[in-house]
């Protein structure tokens, strides 16, 4: 016989594959696919929080590629800060900036916006093939 709070907890999955699968009727762009003409049309708090999201991924994704365990990203994360080695040192404004003069180019409005960071990050000299252990 099922508890209450299991049943609680089938409720809030079933709710859950029910608004994934209504959100799946109109998924937007897929991030990787991202380019400049989508960048375009973005508000500019918009990018702003596309850039944070980007910038936060980045750096967990590093620290957790040189973590041991989960507990280990967060002493990751701050010593890849406090050494400067994060791939993506800088704050968002300075990508919009940088991402928005890049698509300026009209040849560049085809290619996603990885490609974009990756490419502003080299202008700074911080090039993947540095930051990759």
């Amino acid at each position: 016989m099922m508890t209450v709070g299991q049943w609680g907890w089938m409720v809030l999955i079933a709710g859950s594959v029910a608004a994934g699968s209504r959100l799946r009727l109109d998924p937007g762009p897929d991030w990787l696919n991202v380019n400049g003409n989508d960048w375009q049309k973005m508000e500019p708090k918009t990018r702003l929080a596309y850039i944070d999201g980007f910038l936060a991924g980045a750096a967990l994704g590093q620290a957790a590629q040189r973590a041991r365990d989960a507990a280990a990203v967060r002493t990751e994360l701050d010593a890849l800060r406090r050494s400067g080695g994060l791939r993506f040192p800088f704050g968002a404004n300075v990508y919009e900036s940088r991402v928005n003069d890049y698509y300026w180019w009209k040849n560049h409005l085809p290619l996603p916006t990885w490609y974009a960071f990756l490419e502003v990050n080299g202008t700074f000299g911080r090039y993947l093939s540095d930051s990759v252990p």
